[in-house]
């Protein structure tokens, strides 16, 4: 197994590239499909890949977390996407990406600081689980 980016290759798979798959020109929930619905946006499965790579063998797609929280942090992908959080505002122009890089800090402060700069709520209970 090799460790490339965000995906660990098996030594006959290829690098997911976002950057090489960008003239498709897809929205990132068609991949991510429970991006905008749940708390976790979800790798995609086989089976989304193979709409297009009709070629392709079933196999499970491996894959890495580029972005981590603790256990005690509480992440929604829903509630950023109902209240109109761009997919970039985190991650970046992952379309011009060859790998998924750390766009913006899973720390506090750049947390606090975006939610400062959009008038988010800053209460404790949001994000953690008080208690823990």
């Amino acid at each position: 197994m090799i460790l490339f980016g965000a995906v660990l290759l098996s030594a006959r798979a290829e690098p997911f590239s976002h950057q090489r798959h960008a003239g498709v020109n897809l929205q990132c929930t068609f991949c991510h499909k429970t991006a905008a619905t749940a708390e976790r946006a979800a790798f995609p499965a086989w089976k989304t890949c193979h709409t297009c790579h009709t070629e392709m063998a079933e196999h499970p797609i491996p894959s890495r977390r580029v972005y981590k929280l603790p256990d005690f942090v509480f992440f929604s992908h829903a509630r950023h996407s109902a209240a109109k959080v761009e997919c970039t505002a985190c991650h970046g122009d992952v379309k011009t990406q060859a790998r998924i890089e750390l766009h913006r800090s899973t720390r506090m402060a750049s947390c606090v600081d975006c939610h400062k700069e959009i008038k988010a709520t800053l209460v404790c209970n949001a994000c953690h689980e008080l208690g823990q």
